[in-house]
């Protein structure tokens, strides 16, 4: 009775806390959405972007026709038409279908002709808040924005598609949204937003868009179609986040489709019928609710995942409109045929690779091939109904990441050497026990015995032996820092848990076998139109580490495929190629404990390599991103090497064909920022040398030889002094 009493008491206490804690959340917001308005009234309606408030209208259809050739000219893509842009129109009626202008309303601002403020609504703002609240105290709610139309019309027109959200932009785009809300009626307003929002990277406006993804311009739906009213509920609620929602479609796609039809619901745009045959289509496992992008309708299976890069790459691209481009690329129509057999698992089986096949064909793969000295593109496939995997999927690499993050810093700051001393035994870090594959402890270990075994504890302690900085002046030149979901901060987890795609992977790679150099990664080799050649920037080649360390590295991950090695089954020495001329990683993350929180993603798997010719990155795994169990088997951990290790021998084999495998080759360049030391210390220290205590044995220093020495005095004083201004200045 007395513990009942006792339970009770806690209990009524805890609800008092969280009413306390929720009522002071809302006064401090509401304190900040006061001084916000004050703000503005006391800015007196000026803003520096005021300029930039012109409603362009834009009444022309814009498409381009490509015409896609592998590097032999044979087609991969026959004369594809794309929509660029549609423009949306409004004279006595809108040319798009009233249930997805109003499910839009409702979904973004469904006081957009009935508020009387101007470019800005309070209870729109007020209910944000609320809802933000709400959610940062654990309640299940549906977070909401408070920007009207206008607002977001104005973060579009002044911004751009930059995710630009500080208070005082928030306060800039108040102010101009009431001066276009001054200025344009509101029909004006509402179609100039549908015609700016980008939705997808090849399109501008909301028709192109909707062609792009469902075929369909949104001019005429039928109400009664479950499907198409599950297409204009996506559609209606992509604007949230639309590369999430499209690359993700299957999980986090349909998840937002279900939530604006029961908002469609909500506001009777949808009888109760009609919502429980669209909820049905979202999640029938048929998937015949699916994006057009995914179906490349004209384009054979076996380009789609490669011809979406290249599009994809088109987009950022200022081409000349409403006529017909070619593109060549870097690829071999055969030899992504072939790269599609392994991806689906029907290339023949090579009697010198043992144990690599791909037992459950539910699961899902992806496979990417760069040529290590160009960046050349030359190879993507997936199993997938979805292209786009190979280079948007992003998936944890697993101990992949190992010899870029944790390693090669270590080498390049800390002094890191092969025979360096490691911990290969279970240590905490914080609240995560660091233990390796199979709890197995070793004691201490040689570095290079630590990467060849790919042992956890001695990578996270090669990950603390170097700071941010220096860690992100190799990251970034290797292309990986932009899916740090930190930003310019990494935690020890990520040592062996990092985010990651094959093609990210594949030419991060690159770097080993191209002495410490990256070359940004294309598929185009030239684009014209009407015999005129269209001049393309070279790609970006950029140093990521000094010969040194790229060697270093190099000589430690020969142990990944030794007969003692994480991977003796993985190298492509079983299909002919010579041990000394290629180095391989593995990851697998998220099939047992040794990663945090595991049980709440989606197990990968992944083998790189790097040689001097091509660098590639193989991915077997999960359908979904997250909440996802692997293909059923008794042994998921053995399925997943085994189904790698198939795939990396097969395209290793395949994409050589022509060339010559050639050992490892590196010069004497050094990484010319050194994170390490400070510029300004280093003149100092120079600058205090006692020069009467420096000796010169048997030298010899004629007249001249003073002279310039003395005027490189004068030159290197000036150049202090120089340098002291600027330093206190």
């Amino acid at each position: 009775m007395l513990n009942k009493k006792k339970m009770k008491k806690r209990l009524k206490t805890k609800k008092r806390r969280h009413r306390i804690l929720m009522i002071l959340s809302l006064m401090a917001l509401t304190i900040i959405l006061l001084v916000s308005i004050g703000m503005f009234i006391i800015s007196k309606q000026y803003s520096p972007y005021s300029s930039l408030l012109e409603i362009q209208n834009i009444d022309q259809k814009i498409t381009q026709s490509f015409i896609i050739l592998d590097r032999n000219d044979e087609p991969l893509d026959k004369n594809t038409v794309v929509v660029k842009f549609d423009p949306i129109k409004y004279e006595k009626n809108w040319n798009v279908d009233s249930l997805y202008l109003e499910t839009l309303l409702a979904v973004e601002d469904s006081s957009f002709y009935t508020r009387k403020t101007n470019g800005y609504s309070i209870k729109g703002t007020m209910g944000a808040v609320i809802s933000q609240v709400k959610r940062k105290l654990g309640k299940d709610v549906v977070s909401r924005g408070g920007s009207t139309i206008e607002q977001q019309l104005v973060k579009i027109m002044v911004f751009g598609h930059n995710n630009k959200n500080s208070v005082s932009d928030k306060i800039v785009q108040l102010i101009d949204a009431r001066k276009l809300a001054l200025k344009y009626d509101r029909e004006d307003i509402l179609k100039a937003y549908l015609n700016e929002l980008r939705l997808t990277p090849n399109t501008v406006g909301v028709k192109a868009a909707s062609i792009e993804l469902f075929g369909n311009d949104l001019s005429k739906i039928d109400s009664n179609d479950p499907m198409q009213v599950a297409q204009i509920a996506f559609m209606a609620g992509l604007g949230q986040s639309p590369s999430i929602y499209i690359q993700d479609f299957d999980k986090a796609g349909k998840n937002r489709t279900q939530i604006v039809l029961s908002i469609m619901k909500e506001n009777e745009l949808i009888s109760e019928e009609i919502y429980d045959q669209a909820s049905t289509v979202v999640n029938d496992d048929k998937g015949e609710f699916s994006l057009k992008s995914y179906n490349q309708k004209g384009t054979p299976k076996e380009y789609q995942a490669y011809v979406s890069k290249v599009k994809d790459e088109l987009s950022q691209l200022n081409l000349p409109k409403n006529v017909t481009i070619e593109v060549k690329t870097y690829a071999d129509s055969q030899q992504l045929k072939e790269l599609h057999k392994i991806a689906v698992g029907t290339y023949p089986q090579d009697n010198r690779l043992p144990n690599g096949y791909i037992e459950h064909k539910e699961s899902l793969t992806a496979i990417s091939v760069v040529d290590t000295q160009t960046g050349h593109i030359i190879g993507l496939a997936t199993n997938s109904n979805n292209p786009l995997i190979p280079y948007t999927s992003t998936r944890s690499s697993g101990s992949t990441i190992k010899p870029l993050l944790d390693y090669a810093p270590a080498v390049e700051y800390a002094g890191l050497t092969p025979s360096s001393i490691q911990n290969g035994t279970s240590f905490s870090v914080g609240n995560w026990k660091v233990k390796n594959y199979g709890n197995q402890n070793f004691g201490n270990v040689s570095a290079s015995f630590a990467l060849g075994l790919s042992l956890n504890t001695a990578a996270v302690e090669a990950f603390q032996m170097t700071n941010d900085q220096q860690k992100n002046s190799m990251m970034e030149p290797m292309g990986l820092n932009s899916y740090n979901p930190n930003g310019a901060r990494y935690n020890p987890e990520q040592a062996i848990n990092y985010p990651t795609n094959v093609l990210a992977l594949s030419s991060a790679f690159s770097v080993f076998g191209n002495d410490g150099v990256r070359v940004e990664p294309t598929t185009i080799k030239s684009v014209q139109t009407d015999s005129v050649q269209i001049k393309l920037s070279d790609p970006e080649a950029r140093r990521t580490m000094s010969s040194s360390t790229a060697q270093t590295i190099v000589s430690m991950l020969k142990g990944v495929t030794a007969s003692n090695g994480s991977e003796p089954y993985a190298g492509p020495r079983y299909t002919g190629f010579n041990q000394n001329t290629y180095v391989m990683k593995s990851g697998s993350s998220n099939f047992e404990s040794s990663v945090p929180n595991s049980q709440t993603k989606s197990p990968d798997s992944l083998l790189a390599m790097a040689s001097s010719e091509l660098s590639i990155a193989t991915w077997i795994g999960s359908p979904s991103y997250v909440d996802a169990t692997y293909a059923p088997t008794t042994f998921p951990h053995e399925t997943a090497n085994q189904g790698r290790v198939y795939l990396m021998n097969s395209a290793f084999k395949v994409m050589m064909q022509g060339r010559k495998a050639r050992t490892f080759k590196f010069g004497k360049e050094q990484l010319l920022s050194d994170q390490s030391k400070d510029p300004i210390p280093k003149i100092e220290v120079i600058s205090d040398i006692d020069m009467d205590d420096v000796s010169i044995d048997k030298a010899e220093i004629d007249e001249a030889e003073v002279e310039t020495y003395d005027s490189m005095e004068k030159e290197y004083n000036k150049t202090l002094e120089r340098l002291e201004r600027t330093y206190q200045e």
